[in-house]
């Protein structure tokens, strides 16, 4: 009897412990995450359109009031209709287009009053922007403002939009504020084809040559004070000088 109870306790251990093992060897490894694949953006059709269509645009070869005719445009460039709509919303939600349901779409026609309110933004948002970033700029960042301002020179009169867009996405980049800064960028984009007449009729890029460099300068020397001073001087007297450039341009051509 006593043989038989040690023989059958035996077996039950052995069953326990051969569970044991297959739940061992049955356990779920710790998953292992992959490495995080870089991701490529791709520009879309409709993307690519919108660049070249607002290259134009800025550089005056649709001017304003033009009229974008879809299968013109589709034809030309070798698209559908398609992803030329979506570009053209994407124009449109920058404000440099209006798209009506008779004429398609139409270059819009900024009045004075809107220019002027466009650099009043830029004034209040840009200031700000400076504000937050020099506290945490060096020399790295100013060297590389410095290497922008030195690419603007008057033989670039046809790059000055990009250039100087540069210049000051450079210049506020350490705020970290990107929403605001794409804000910026369409602000940008809508006045670049209005400062191509102030710059050629006023020689404005030597102006803002010494203004750059003057705000880089106070940047380096921590002097918030005079930075945002000389920034908010730097754009209103732009604004100042396009709107009398462009009221003459536009009285000639009536």
């Amino acid at each position: 009897m006593m043989k038989r109870m040690a023989r059958e306790k035996s077996r039950e251990m052995g069953g326990k412990v051969a569970l044991a093992k297959t739940r061992k060897r049955v356990r779920p490894a710790l998953s292992v995450l992959p490495a995080k694949r870089e991701i490529l953006k791709r520009q879309t059709t409709a993307e690519q359109v919108a660049v070249e269509l607002r290259s134009r645009i800025i550089a005056g070869e649709i001017g304003e009031g033009d009229q974008l005719l879809q299968e013109q445009l589709a034809s030309e460039l070798g698209v559908s209709r398609i992803p030329l709509r979506e570009a053209m919303r994407q124009l449109e939600a920058e404000g440099l287009i209006t798209l009506t349901s008779h004429r398609g779409g139409v270059v819009s026609v900024l009045s004075m009053d809107q220019i002027r309110e466009l650099f009043e933004i830029r004034a209040c948002l840009e200031t700000w922007l400076l504000t937050v970033a020099i506290p945490m700029m060096n020399e790295s960042d100013f060297e590389a403002l410095d290497a922008i301002i030195d690419e603007m020179r008057p033989g670039e009169i046809a790059h000055w939009g990009e250039l100087n867009w540069r210049f000051h996405q450079a210049l506020y980049a350490r705020a970290g504020r990107d929403q605001t800064l794409q804000l910026l960028r369409r602000i940008h984009h809508n006045l670049d084809r209005y400062l191509r007449v102030q710059i050629s009729a006023t020689s404005g890029w030597q102006k803002a040559n010494v203004e750059h460099r003057g705000i880089v300068e106070f940047c380096r020397s921590k002097d918030v004070r005079r930075a945002t001073a000389m920034l908010d001087s730097h754009i209103m007297d732009a604004s100042t000088e396009l709107i009398e450039a462009l009221a003459k341009r536009r009285a000639k051509a009536k």
